[in-house]
């Protein structure tokens, strides 16, 4: 029994590394939803801005005007390029994060495997300490009635 109560804060321990690399790993998905967001924002704004180009476009347009909206518009492949580059990065960070949750959860649940083991062997042998007590008091009880 002294091995069970000594063996609960290791387990506790483990279980509370579990849940912090679990939310670590909720919380950098997360950032890779809104990471992803801002890209399709990005190629929405793209969009938008080509139309208004062929808009502007089929109005006329100066060769300045053009080289503008040439400009910008390849910052704004340049941003989305960028953008889509954290979030491979990000993903890759995730993938470790994802190893070590793993590495924890299945530490955890073999320490609490363990655990269950020792509180089986400690039932067990303590059921063998009260049923030899129990023999002793029957066999003294029975010898000492033969002599009364």
């Amino acid at each position: 029994m002294n091995r069970v109560k000594r063996m609960q804060p290791v387990l506790r321990i483990a279980e509370l590394d579990v849940e912090k690399a679990g939310r670590q790993l909720a919380q950098i998905q997360q950032r890779i939803l809104i990471e992803q967001g801002k890209v399709v924002q990005l190629q929405d704004y793209q969009q938008e801005y080509r139309l208004r180009l062929q808009t502007a476009g089929q109005a006329g347009m100066s060769v300045d005007k053009l080289r503008l909206f040439d400009g910008f518009h390849q910052q704004l492949d340049k941003a989305i390029e960028q953008q889509q580059q954290l979030i491979s990065k990000i993903q890759q960070d995730q993938e470790v994060i994802k190893s070590i949750w793993q590495q924890k959860d299945i530490r955890y649940k073999s320490l609490q495997k363990m655990l269950e083991r020792i509180e089986k062997d400690a039932a067990v042998q303590q059921a063998r300490i009260e049923q030899r007590n129990h023999d002793e008091y029957s066999r003294r009880r029975s010898g000492n009635n033969g002599w009364s």
